[in-house]
């Protein structure tokens, strides 16, 4: 479940603790409080415990929808700020919001200038390279899948695996 771990920093520091502390008051690891407060994820027993040290309810606790929503526009600026960026992960929502953004502005290149098209295609190809990498990488995919892109009806292949959820081997606490 998809916690706030800003508040539990936030309760953490109101009352001087550190998060060996925390452990020790919770009966959590302390692994498990450092991967919570980084991955912001905790099962429904770590969630309680930790919510039962703090003596508040879980609901304050959790990260409502509201507070996760990223708009698109942030979406493609981190994008474009992680242009060079191969490694890592990308989210379903940033890859989406990137791509439909490519698609958008090649097709208002094209209805402009065709050499135009051919320029922002280039400008644009590392970018989706890269959030593409990272995309297969959280599904737990090999990136070289993209050379399918340059096949013809190869897209098919790619963006159904594009489309596919997180890659949940790496994480427990799901």
């Amino acid at each position: 479940m998809k916690i706030d771990a800003s508040k539990i920093k936030q309760f953490r520091t109101q009352r001087n603790w550190s998060q060996e502390q925390l452990s020790e008051k919770s009966n959590l690891s302390l692994r498990t409080i450092q991967r919570i407060e980084t991955t912001q994820f905790a099962s429904r027993e770590s969630i309680m415990l930790i919510a039962k040290a703090f003596d508040v309810e879980v609901d304050t606790l959790m990260l409502h929808e509201h507070q996760s929503y990223i708009k698109p526009i942030q979406s493609i600026k981190t994008s474009f700020m992680e242009f060079s960026n191969f490694s890592g992960k990308a989210s379903r929502y940033d890859y989406w919001c990137f791509l439909i953004f490519v698609m958008l502005c090649l097709a208002i290149a094209t209805i402009i200038h065709d050499k135009l098209y051919q320029i922002v295609g280039l400008l644009l190809l590392i970018p989706l390279l890269a959030i593409g990498n990272r995309r297969l990488n959280d599904t737990g995919h090999s990136a070289w899948w993209q050379i399918f892109l340059f096949v013809p009806f190869g897209q098919i292949v790619v963006f159904y695996m594009m489309s596919l959820p997180q890659n949940d081997v790496d994480s427990n606490s799901k």
